[in-house]
């Protein structure tokens, strides 16, 4: 579990805003497409496979002194520090004589929302020609039943005060329903609460049962089910999510394939989760590709660059995708495997990497461009002070909304890092210019 320390600074307040100088600058179209093809002559249109150093020291003056204008007011910032939380002070970076005053805090709670494709192709066998529209012979190995295993190994590993809920599309009842979607989810969002709850339960009990060939030739409507998630979170209030990040999980395995609806067009897609990912509160979308979606990985990786989950130095066309590409996984077993680690880095991302601001305990404001971030290994080498950087083409992290801002959150890069150390800490430092590239 990655915690904030909570440090008291060494310096009066007066002499830390003195001491404070200029940071030094930081070192880190194509289509959906996919394999709903089967028609009543079962012609193809699947997709194929072409596609640091110390500061001066000093002894404690304590906060009594005037605050000057250039930073944010800190007199009694955090006064409910315990005993063996009492630092001598924090040297900042190595280029900078400034002693900073760290917040403790906690990583911010999250709601997943995950829309899985249930279009008629999730029934195949992911190793078996894409030429071949005909559902697994082995129910087992169709890409919807390793999908719902992948579910079955998530949902318990969702923290207790997670908020989760679940939607699959289209919502087919027969031939005339193929491109209908829910407006709102099949389990709606709520806190999963502890092991065993009835959240935890509905998110496995309400996924439909797989797809066969005499079922309907259930469709892609992609974008309008996006559509229809995003305005439900746009609808839904703080105060039934409170604190928590928004996200949504989309796994699919092609193009959509209900064009009589603009909002399926790839571009609409991209522009829609873009929309939603800048939305106040923003919902961030991550983007799972399994086999079927081969052509579709461009316009797939385009979306989760625009829904600001990708990794750093990711491509829209390859070989590192901004999604989970799960294209090179077409045994049953492979894709099993992948799937699972796939949902679990999703939230682990989500999860470990997403942090409320915390407030000032006495209701004085704070100027965001003197807050720093702080990344403590577990293995005791050297801090590493992050840095500022909106884009995150790097290590480093930013705010969820640069004007008026409650979450930081930690960009690809370093979030990978940081969640694969056990024993890290990462400090909110209060006080001195923001390091930015």
């Amino acid at each position: 579990m990655h915690r904030f320390r909570l440090l008291r600074p060494a310096l009066a307040a007066a002499a830390l805003t003195a001491a404070c100088s200029s940071p030094s600058t930081g070192t880190g179209t194509g289509s959906l497409s996919g394999s709903d093809a089967k028609a009543d002559t079962k012609t193809a249109d699947a997709s194929g496979a072409t596609d640091g150093a110390s500061a001066d020291d000093a002894t404690d003056g304590g906060l009594t002194d005037a605050i000057s204008a250039d930073a944010p007011d800190l007199s009694g910032f955090f006064d409910d520090v315990a005993a063996d939380a009492v630092d001598t002070g924090i040297a900042f970076n190595p280029d900078a004589a400034c002693n900073a005053i760290a917040a403790q805090g906690k990583p911010s709670p999250v709601a997943l929302l995950f829309v899985l494709d249930y279009s008629w192709s999730m029934c195949m066998d992911p190793s078996a020609p894409l030429s071949d529209l005909n559902c697994a012979t082995d129910p087992a190995k169709a890409k919807w039943s390793i999908l719902v295993e992948a579910m079955k190994a998530a949902v318990p590993s969702l923290p207790d005060d997670s908020y989760s809920g679940m939607v699959y599309y289209p919502d087919v009842k027969n031939s005339a329903t193929v491109c209908t979607v829910a407006t709102a989810p099949k389990v709606p969002l709520a806190l999963t609460g502890p092991a065993g709850s009835t959240q935890r339960d509905l998110l496995i009990s309400s996924l439909p049962p797989l797809l066969g060939d005499n079922s309907p030739i259930a469709s892609t409507p992609t974008g309008d089910a996006l559509g229809a998630m995003y305005s439900y979170y746009a609808a839904t209030p703080e105060s039934a999510l409170p604190g928590a990040s928004r996200y949504v999980v989309l796994i699919t395995d092609g193009k959509p394939t209900c064009a009589s609806s603009a909002a399926n067009a790839p571009a609409a897609i991209t522009a829609a989760v873009g929309k939603a990912n800048g939305a106040v509160p923003p919902v961030h979308t991550f983007v799972v590709g399994v086999p079927g979606s081969e052509n579709a990985r461009t316009t797939l990786s385009q979306a989760a660059k625009a829904g600001g989950t990708a990794p750093a130095n990711c491509s829209d066309t390859g070989p590192n995708y901004c999604h989970f590409d799960m294209t090179a996984y077409p045994t049953p077993a492979d894709l099993a495997t992948h799937l699972s680690a796939a949902l679990a880095a999703i939230k682990g991302q989500a999860i470990g990497c997403d942090y409320k601001i915390p407030p000032n305990p006495q209701g004085g404001s704070t100027n965001y461009t003197f807050v720093n971030v702080r990344y403590t290994p577990g293995d005791g080498s050297s801090p590493q002070d992050l840095i500022y950087d909106p884009t995150c083409a790097g290590a480093g992290w930013h705010f969820d909304d640069p004007t008026t801002p409650q979450h930081i959150l930690i960009c690809p890069t370093s979030c990978t890092t940081m969640t694969a150390d056990a024993n890290a800490k990462l400090d909110v430092l209060f006080g001195c210019p923001r390091l930015e590239k």
